[in-house]
C-alpha cells in the first residue's frame, strides 16, 4: 500500500518521463525512417542542385505502373525494379546536367514546335512507336489525335493516364532539346586550313628506315627480379592510369536450405494417398482434382508423342485410357499422372473467323457497347449469310469482325499449332472439316470459323499430370539458419573463417569489383543487403557479416577488398602492374646492353651485328598517323621517335610495347604537294561529330560534381 501510495504521489513526474520518453521513441523514429544512413538526408545532388527521395520515388512509381499497364505484370521482380530505378537515377541526373547547358544557351521547346512532334507531319519516334498497330507497323495519325482529344475521359476511365502522357511529353521534349545541342555542337566545329595541312602531311609523309629490336618476350620472367622500389617507381609514373571507381570484393559461404527427410516422408505420404484417390474420380472430375491437389493447374491439351515430360511421355504412350502413372520422384518433385484420352489429332490448322464481341467480354473494346444477347443475334445472323454463300465471309469479316488483326486479312488466322487457341475455337477446328463453318462461344464473344486447312493427323494423348514440390518446413530453415549462425558466430575473423570453411568442406566462393548499386553476385538471389552492408561505414577489410537470408539460402559474407573511388592504393594494383614493372626492367637492361655495344662511329650494321638483331626494312609503308609497325604491333612511342629524327640518322635504343629498337632513318618521302586539303577537314569533321553524341555527355557527367546516396536508402 505504501508503495502505492508513493506511486499516486509521483504521478506527475512519471507521466512526464513516459512521454518524454514516448516523444523521444517516435521523433528517434521519424528520424531514422527520413534519415536512413543515420548522416545524410540528401538522397542526391548534382551540380549543387538536390535530389530529394520523395521526388525520386514519385517518378518510380509512376513509371513503375506504366511499365505493368505495358507488360502485363502486375508483380515485377525486385531485379526489374532495381533496374527500372536505375534508369530514373541516370535520366534524372542527366536532365539536371543538361538543363544547365540548355539554360546557358536558350535552348527551348515552343509549344508550336512540341504540337509538330506530337501532331505534325513527321511526328516524333516516340508517338510513332506509341501509336502504331503492333501488327502491322502502321502509324495511325487519327489514333493520336483522338487520344488527346479524350484524355480527360481515359483519365477517369483509367487514373494516372495522363501522368504517362506527361512522362512521354517530356521524353520527346528531352530527347529534341538534346538534339539540338549537339547539332550546335557539330555545327561549332571549325578545321583551320593549318590543321587539315598538317592531318594531311601526318598521312602522306612516309619514311623509308631500317631498325631492328630486343624483345622483352625473348627474355623469361622468372629472371627478372624487381624490388619494392620498383614497383613504387611504376605506380608513381603511372598512377593515373589506374583511376578507378568505387568496388569491393567479397567472399560468401552460401547455406542452402533444402528439404529434409522429414520433409520428403510428409509430401510422400500426401502423394500416395492422392494416388489413392485420383483412381476412384470420374473423368468429369479430373480437372478439379486435379486443380486441388496439384502445383500446377489441369492442362486439357492432346501432345503427341515427345512433346510430355520423359518419363510420362515414355509410359503414357504405353498405357491404356484411364492409367495412373507414378508417382515419381526426381529433384524433390511429386508426379502422378493419369491418361485421360487418346485422339487421332492434326498437329497444326487454317482457319478464318469472324468475331462478334460484346461489352465485358475478353478484351473487348471499349468502343463495344452491345450486350451479350445482341452480339449472339448478330452472330446468328451472319453465321446464315456466309453458310449460304461462304465467298462473303473474307468481305464480312473485313467490314465487321471485332478482331481487328484478323480484320485486316480478311478473317484469315493463317496456320496455328493444336492447342494454342482458347479451347472452344480449337476443338471445333479440330472436327471440323475443310470448308465447314461453325459458330462457337468462348470468353472473347461469338467466332464464326471456317476451317481452311489440316495437316495429317497423329495419335495423341491428354494426360492429366498433378505435381507436387517438397518445400522445406520452418523447422528445416530453423535447422539450417542455427547452422549458419552458429558458423558466424565461431568465426568472427578472416583467420577463422577460412579455417572453418576448410575444416567443414564448405563451399567458398568470390564475388569481385562490386559496384555500390549493383544488384548483382552470381548464385545469389537478391544480393542487395549485402552489397549496402560492404559499403557501410563502418565495415572493414576482412569483416565477417551477420547472417543475410537470401530466398532459401542464408549467406555469411567476409570483406575481402575495399576500393574507394579515386587513385587505387600500390598494394590494390601490385599483381595487376607486376608484367609492366617487369617489362620496364627488361627495358632498362636491354638499353644497358645496347649501349654498352656502342662504339665511336659504329655503324648501324655493326650495332645490329654485335646485338645479334636482324634488321628489318620499312620502305613508304610507315607515316606519322601509322597504328603500328609491321611486325611489331602498336608501337606509338617508336613511331613517334621515328619521325623527330632526321634522314641518315640513327636513334638512341628506344623503349617500346614489345622491345626496345633501334632506327635507321634512310630517307623521307615528302607528302605530294597540294593545296586542297577539303578532304581532310571534311574527315575531322565528320569523326568530331561522330563522337559528340557519346564524348559530350560523358565528358559533362565527367566534369560535374555528383552526390550519389542511393545506397543509403536502398
Amino acid at each position: 500500500m505504501a508503495a502505492i501510495g508513493s506511486i499516486r504521489k509521483k504521478g506527475g513526474l512519471i507521466t512526464i518521463v513516459i512521454g518524454l520518453a514516448l516523444a523521444a521513441f517516435v521523433l528517434g523514429d521519424f528520424w531514422r525512417t527520413n534519415n536512413k544512413s543515420g548522416k545524410s538526408s540528401t538522397f542526391g545532388e548534382v551540380a549543387g542542385e538536390k535530389i530529394t527521395y520523395n521526388d525520386f520515388e514519385s517518378k518510380v512509381e509512376t513509371r513503375l505502373e506504366l511499365m505493368k499497364e505495358q507488360t502485363g505484370n502486375e508483380s515485377p521482380s525486385s531485379s526489374e525494379v532495381f533496374k527500372l530505378k536505375d534508369e530514373i537515377w541516370k535520366n534524372m541526373v542527366r536532365d539536371l546536367i543538361l538543363a544547365k547547358e540548355y539554360d546557358e544557351l536558350g535552348l527551348t521547346i515552343s509549344s508550336d514546335e512540341l504540337w509538330d512532334l506530337v501532331q505534325g507531319k513527321e511526328p516524333h519516334q516516340y508517338i510513332l512507336q506509341n501509336f502504331s498497330d503492333p501488327q502491322t507497323g502502321q502509324f495511325n495519325a487519327t489514333q493520336v489525335r483522338s487520344f488527346l482529344q479524350n484524355l480527360d475521359q481515359y483519365e477517369e476511365k483509367k487514373p494516372g493516364t495522363k501522368a504517362q502522357w506527361e512522362n512521354l511529353e517530356q521524353s520527346i521534349k528531352s530527347d529534341r532539346l538534346f538534339t539540338k545541342y549537339q547539332n550546335l555542337i557539330k555545327g561549332g566545329m571549325y578545321v583551320p586550313k593549318a590543321i587539315a595541312q598538317k592531318d594531311y602531311e601526318q598521312k602522306n609523309k612516309k619514311v623509308n628506315c631500317r631498325l631492328f629490336a630486343d624483345k622483352y618476350a625473348n627474355i623469361p620472367d622468372n629472371s627478372i627480379k624487381v624490388s619494392q622500389e620498383d614497383f613504387q617507381k611504376y605506380y608513381d609514373n603511372h598512377k593515373q592510369e589506374f583511376e578507378q571507381e568505387a568496388s569491393r570484393d567479397i567472399e560468401y559461404v552460401a547455406f542452402d536450405v533444402n528439404p529434409s527427410d522429414a520433409d520428403i516422408q510428409k509430401v510422400d505420404k500426401d502423394i500416395k494417398q492422392v494416388e489413392t484417390d485420383i483412381k476412384k474420380v470420374e473423368n468429369a472430375d479430373i480437372p478439379a482434382f486435379v486443380n486441388r491437389n496439384s502445383d500446377d493447374k489441369y492442362d486439357s491439351i492432346y501432345y503427341k508423342k515427345g512433346a510430355l515430360p520423359m518419363l510420362i511421355d515414355t509410359l503414357a504412350f504405353k498405357a491404356k485410357k484411364g492409367d495412373v502413372l507414378g508417382p515419381f520422384y526426381n529433384d524433390y518433385i511429386y508426379t502422378i499422372a493419369k491418361v485421360m484420352d487418346f485422339q487421332m489429332r492434326p498437329d497444326s490448322m487454317k482457319a478464318s473467323h469472324i468475331l462478334i464481341s460484346y461489352a465485358g467480354a475478353l478484351r473487348a473494346a471499349e468502343t463495344i457497347t452491345r450486350t451479350k444477347d445482341a452480339a449472339k443475334k448478330v452472330a446468328d445472323s451472319l453465321l446464315i449469310v456466309v453458310k449460304k454463300d461462304s465467298k462473303k465471309f473474307g468481305e464480312i469479316a473485313k467490314s465487321v469482325s471485332d478482331d481487328p488483326t484478323a480484320k485486316e486479312k480478311e478473317g484469315d488466322l493463317d496456320w496455328f499449332a493444336d492447342g494454342s487457341m482458347v479451347g472452344p475455337f480449337n476443338e471445333a477446328c479440330v472436327s471440323g472439316k475443310e470448308g465447314e463453318i461453325k459458330l462457337v462461344e468462348t470468353d472473347f464473344g461469338y467466332h464464326i470459323i471456317k476451317v481452311t486447312g489440316k495437316k495429317k493427323p497423329s495419335n495423341k494423348a491428354r494426360v492429366a499430370v498433378i505435381t507436387r514440390k517438397v518445400e522445406a518446413s520452418n523447422e528445416t530453415f530453423q535447422d539450417v539458419y542455427s547452422t549458419a549462425s552458429s558458423f558466424q558466430g565461431e568465426n568472427t575473423t578472416t583467420e577463422k573463417y577460412n579455417k572453418s570453411i576448410i575444416d567443414k568442406k564448405l563451399n567458398k566462393k568470390l564475388a569481385e569489383y562490386i559496384d555500390p548499386m549493383s544488384d548483382n553476385i552470381a548464385g545469389l538471389d537478391s544480393p542487395r543487403e549485402i552489397i549496402k552492408w560492404a559499403y557501410e561505414e563502418n565495415t572493414k577489410k576482412g569483416d565477417i557479416s551477420k547472417v543475410f537470408d537470401l530466398q532459401g539460402k542464408y549467406v555469411v559474407a567476409c570483406l575481402k577488398e575495399v576500393r574507394e573511388k579515386g587513385i587505387p592504393t600500390l598494394d590494390q594494383i601490385k599483381t595487376q602492374i607486376e608484367p609492366l614493372v617487369k617489362r620496364d626492367k627488361k627495358a632498362e637492361n636491354l638499353i644497358k646492353k645496347i649501349n654498352a655495344l656502342k662504339t665511336s662511329g659504329i655503324s648501324f650494321e655493326q650495332l645490329a651485328l654485335k646485338a645479334n638483331a636482324t634488321v628489318d626494312t620499312i620502305n613508304d609503308i610507315l607515316t606519322f598517323s601509322s597504328y603500328s609497325i609491321p611486325g611489331f604491333g602498336p608501337e606509338p612511342t617508336v613511331i613517334g621517335s621515328i619521325f623527330n629524327l632526321k634522314k641518315g640518322s640513327m636513334s638512341e635504343p628506344i623503349q617500346g610495347k614489345s622491345g626496345v629498337f633501334v632506327v635507321y632513318i634512310d630517307n623521307f618521302t615528302e607528302a605530294p604537294a597540294t593545296k586542297d586539303y577539303s578532304a581532310n577537314k571534311e574527315q575531322i569533321i565528320a569523326n568530331f561529330k561522330n563522337r559528340v553524341g557519346y564524348d559530350v555527355y560523358n565528358t559533362l557527367e565527367k566534369n560535374t560534381k555528383i552526390v550519389d546516396n542511393r545506397i543509403l536508402f536502398y
